[in-house]
Parts: C-alpha cells; sequence; structure tokens
C-alpha cells in the first residue's frame, strides 16, 4: 500500500490458517472489515483436505475433531455451513509382535475387556487412571479457554492469575499432586507406575510423542495425556470425531 493510501480495511490477518480465519471471523462479527492473506493456494493451514492421488482426498496434516471449541462452532455457525463431525468411538489400534491387537475403545467397560486380555491387573486400575487425567483435564479445559494474565500486568492480572490458581487449590491434594506429575514427568515413567502390560503404555506412550519429537521418557510429555482429554464433541469432554469430508471442511 502506498504511504498516504486510503485503506477501508480495518484488520489485516497474515495467514489463512484455522486460527487466522477463526479470527478472522470474530472480528469481522465484531463490525470490522477485515482482510485475509495467504502464500498457499490453499487456506486452512493445518485443517486442510487435499487430493493425494487423483480421485483420492484426504486430511494432509491435522486429522480428528475435539480441540475446536464449541463456542467456535457455535458463533461461526459452521454446523449451518455444512460441518457435520462424526463420532471416533475407538481410541488407537496396536497390533502386537505375538499376533494379538489391542483396540482401547471410548467405552470403558469395552476398554477394560480388552485390556483384561494383556493384564487384569491393568484392567482393574484404568478406570481410576481415566478419572484422574479427565479430572485434571477438565482444569486445563477452562483455562485454556481464557485470557492468560500478562506477566508484570496489573491489578486486573493479578486477580486473573489468582482466580487461575484458586481452581487449582480446589482440587483434592491427591489431584494436586497428579497434576504437578502430569506436568513434570515423562509420559514413560508416568504410565509405568499405573501399568504393567507394554500394549497399554505402548498406546498411551505414543499419544504423548505424536508430534512432540522426543523420547516418551522425556520429561514434560506426560502433559499431553492431559491435551488430548481436554477436547470436546457434542457437550462430551475427552471425545474425539472426524470431520465428513476431512478437515477440510471445518475450513
Amino acid at each position: 500500500m502506498a504511504t498516504g493510501a486510503r485503506s477501508d480495511v480495518d484488520v489485516v490477518i497474515i495467514g489463512a490458517g484455522h486460527n487466522g480465519l477463526t479470527c478472522a471471523g470474530y472480528l469481522a462479527r465484531a463490525g470490522l472489515s477485515v482482510r485475509v492473506v495467504e502464500r498457499r493456494s490453499v487456506v486452512g493451514g493445518a485443517a486442510v483436505t487435499e487430493e493425494f492421488h487423483p480421485g483420492y482426498r484426504n486430511s494432509v496434516y491435522s486429522y480428528v475433531v475435539s480441540l475446536l471449541d464449541p463456542d467456535v462452532i457455535a458463533d461461526l455457525e459452521l454446523g449451518r455451513h455444512g460441518l457435520e463431525v462424526m463420532d471416533r468411538p475407538a481410541g488407537s489400534f496396536a497390533p502386537q509382535p505375538d499376533g494379538r491387537h489391542l483396540l482401547v475403545s471410548r467405552d470403558r467397560a469395552t476398554a477394560q475387556r480388552e485390556i483384561a486380555k494383556f493384564s487384569t491387573r491393568d484392567a482393574e486400575r484404568y478406570a481410576a487412571f481415566d478419572d484422574l487425567v479427565a479430572e485434571v483435564a477438565e482444569v486445563f479445559r477452562v483455562l485454556a479457554r481464557e485470557a492468560p494474565p500478562n506477566l508484570g500486568g496489573g491489578f486486573s492480572d493479578l486477580l486473573t492469575a489468582l482466580k487461575s490458581a484458586n481452581r487449582v487449590r480446589r482440587l483434592p491434594a491427591s489431584r494436586q499432586k497428579a497434576l504437578v506429575k502430569l506436568m513434570t514427568m515423562s509420559i514413560g515413567d508416568y504410565l509405568d507406575q499405573w501399568f504393567e502390560s507394554d500394549a497399554l503404555k505402548g498406546v498411551f506412550g505414543f499419544e504423548g510423542i505424536i508430534g512432540n519429537m522426543v523420547s516418551p521418557y522425556h520429561a514434560g510429555s506426560a502433559y499431553v495425556l492431559v491435551h488430548h482429554a481436554f477436547g470436546q464433541i457434542e457437550g462430551r469432554t475427552a471425545a474425539w470425531g472426524h470431520a465428513r469430508g476431512g478437515m477440510g471442511a471445518i475450513t
């Protein structure tokens, strides 16, 4: 734009990824004139469906829906524009070297029956493990939807920080201890404290390193268990789904 030229645009967003598009949508809803610019010929960033072979299309980066906030879906009316999220009832399919396999269903009773094929002890402990991760994840789910306080900010930022700390303080001592472990330990060490079956530890250990590119015994990787548990699908926490038509349907 030439110096001194007049513009009828209030905001320019550089990058038409899913976050940029969401931001643009909210600013436009607030009455601002918004322009989004993108270097690629395809918009959507990580939420893209592309043809990888003539006649075949697939999600090429992000591949499941859970962390897309329900309020964003509602506010931007994504359903009215064609977004349909189909439930993903099962977790990861884990084939084993001996020819067996483990498929941890989202249904707890089904999951426990599957886990018992490898370890009855692990099947008995699974419910407590699942409840603990879900309870800690609920705290993070609330925090993730709020603007974080500015370090070194004023009184309002101090109040925001205290409000966040109070949520953690209200947790039972056992849950506070679990939160510290999940934030600091490796996912390998954390799972070793709970389970004995390599098959089950492999399923959850995979979640701690996917997209993370670290060893499962890398400090801090246990947090990814929580990260994968605080999303929602149709009001159900820790649920995952597939966008009909691939992730580009979100875009």
